[in-house]
């Protein structure tokens, strides 16, 4: 998977949750991780978004959104390909979902080019 994405802006991201026939599945998942590094191998992220914190947000049986929101990106190299992958966390066991490339792209208009 990749997203792709200006920096500075704003996107959501949709994801499913199917159980292994397919299916949506209707886990009340105990926390959801978004996290983005540059590498997968740095302890430290660039930025990071959680369900419980309201960054991702269920909206039907098996599917959440994600948003990112400028200042998660504001201030990350671009144009740079970074790496992320979103986990699923249910009663203590994690299990990874998806892991893929998250390509943050130069801004046209910077915010002093906003202000009238």
């Amino acid at each position: 998977m990749r997203i792709s994405m200006r920096r500075g802006d704003i996107k959501y991201v949709r994801f499913l949750v199917n159980d292994p026939n397919g299916t949506a599945t209707d886990v009340d998942f105990t926390e959801i991780y978004f996290t983005v590094k540059k590498r997968p191998s740095d302890k430290l992220f660039c930025f990071q978004k959680r369900l419980s914190t309201g960054g991702i947000e269920k909206l039907d049986i098996g599917d959440y959104q994600i948003k990112i929101e400028p200042q998660d990106t504001g201030k990350m190299v671009a144009p740079f390909d970074y790496v992320f992958d979103v986990q699923l966390d249910y009663k203590n066991l994690i299990k990874e979902t998806f892991v893929g490339d998250f390509a943050l792209k130069t801004e046209v208009t910077y915010p002093e080019n906003e202000r009238s």
